[in-house]
């Protein structure tokens, strides 16, 4: 493997861990305190945009490096033909997935908090947080998978 392709599959692999932590987090830990009214409102707005600033530089730097992973390591025929073709594909779509989820829970989650609310907010993003917390668990499955000789 060349220095280039292991930098791009180290960056690859840390941004979607952080995603994917990110999402897990909140999930489990800031939605259920807000939704118990044990946080502020200028706290959840803030954790909700530094959520967001990850989300969002994650599926930059995933889009990028997967993208140059699959161009380098694919052919198209080999993407929709083979088990580890289908695996990237399905990464792919989770990926989306993901990625809108991320977005509308992070909307709906400060949502309100200029008002100084934050149930209200919070059990509106929690459906968001928890499909995004599935799609999230089922990438890295995916990923070992992927990672797996088939």
């Amino acid at each position: 493997m060349a220095l280039t392709d292991a930098l791009i599959a180290g960056l690859h692999m840390t941004f979607a861990a952080l995603w994917t932590g990110s999402v897990l987090f909140v999930t489990v830990a800031v939605v259920p305190t807000a939704l118990d009214g044990r946080i502020d409102s200028e706290p959840l707005a803030a954790i909700a945009g530094r959520f967001k600033l990850i989300t969002r530089a994650s599926v930059l730097v995933t889009l990028l490096t997967g993208a140059h992973q699959a161009a380098t390591g694919y052919t198209v025929d080999g993407l929709l033909s083979t088990p580890q073709g289908h695996l990237v594909v399905s990464m792919v779509v989770l990926w989306l997935v993901l990625a809108g989820l991320s977005e509308v829970g992070a909307a709906r989650l400060t949502d309100g908090t200029q008002r100084q609310k934050v149930r209200t907010p919070a059990a509106n993003a929690r459906p968001f947080f928890l499909a995004g917390s599935l799609v999230a668990l089922l990438l890295l499955l995916n990923a070992g998978a992927l990672g797996t000789p088939l």
